[in-house]
């Protein structure tokens, strides 16, 4: 069959060209174990019918799934063969990773895609509203501005990045991005929590401002710092082990952390 599929079999204009329905079975064509076509209209067509006699009958016939090595479905090389494939990102570890909460990853996906709709984006599609950040009322509301910049996004950061023993935290999205990307994607305990906390942070910054913008009742900095740790904390409790260094010492009293996540 191999043969076949490089004579373009599969192409509906080939298969038209029998004058059969594509839903056709292969016994239509075959009369007294005899390949039994009607006449060829086209070159793909002579082509085939040229290469058939190098096709030996069988008692019975056997499905193959030609998607897959093994001629079986196999959703993963099926989903190989159908996807667009492009160039690995950089930061895809800041986001999708073992101990990632879903919800926080989604939007911290369309964050760095830019794809929130903040005043600024809205400002672009003609709004004519006000588009100031909700935290501080001072600047247009951006990517950069509304999680980074604004004073009450940095010192949600400063407070969080610093139980992480990170002290100085970049207050421009990009920067912070290549920070991350060089120093938090490695499987240590710091860098689990590093991430975790970015994650929870841009996603509790964009539902406070989204409860500022839709019932005016959101979530007190104290409030929003407490939900942030719990998060974290909890997530980073139920997985796996880290070993028993002053770093990892350090940091497990700083989350208030159970002693038995350290071996």
């Amino acid at each position: 069959m191999k043969d076949l599929r490089k004579c373009n079999l599969n192409r509906n204009r080939t298969i038209t060209s029998w004058q059969r329905k594509c839903g056709a079975k292969l016994s239509s064509v075959i009369l007294n174990g005899e390949w039994h076509w009607r006449p060829a209209r086209s070159d793909a067509l002579v082509e085939i019918q040229a290469r058939l006699p190098e096709i030996r009958f069988a008692p019975y016939d056997k499905p193959v799934w030609t998607a897959s090595r093994k001629g079986i479905f196999v959703s993963s090389e099926t989903w190989e063969l159908l996807r667009e494939k492009k160039e690995e990102i950089a930061w895809w570890k800041l986001v999708w990773f073992s101990y990632a909460i879903p919800k926080h990853a989604f939007i911290l996906w369309l964050a760095i895609q830019d794809r929130l709709v903040t005043g600024e984006r809205l400002l672009k599609w003609g709004f004519q509203g006000d588009i100031k950040c909700l935290f501080c009322h001072n600047q247009v509301e951006s990517r950069g501005h509304l999680f980074f910049e604004c004073s009450f996004s940095y010192r949600i950061w400063k407070f969080c990045m610093a139980r992480c023993g990170v002290d100085n935290v970049p207050v421009i999205w990009d920067e912070f991005l290549h920070k991350g990307i060089q120093e938090r994607m490695n499987k240590s305990l710091k860098g689990f929590l590093c991430r975790l906390v970015l994650g929870s942070v841009i996603y509790n910054l964009w539902c406070t401002r989204n409860e500022l913008m839709h019932s005016g009742q959101p979530n007190t900095e104290e409030q929003l710092l407490k939900k942030i740790i719990w998060e974290v904390r909890s997530r980073i409790a139920g997985k796996g082990k880290f070993p028993r260094t002053r770093e990892n010492l350090d940091l497990a009293s700083l989350w208030n952390l159970h002693a038995d996540l350290l071996l």
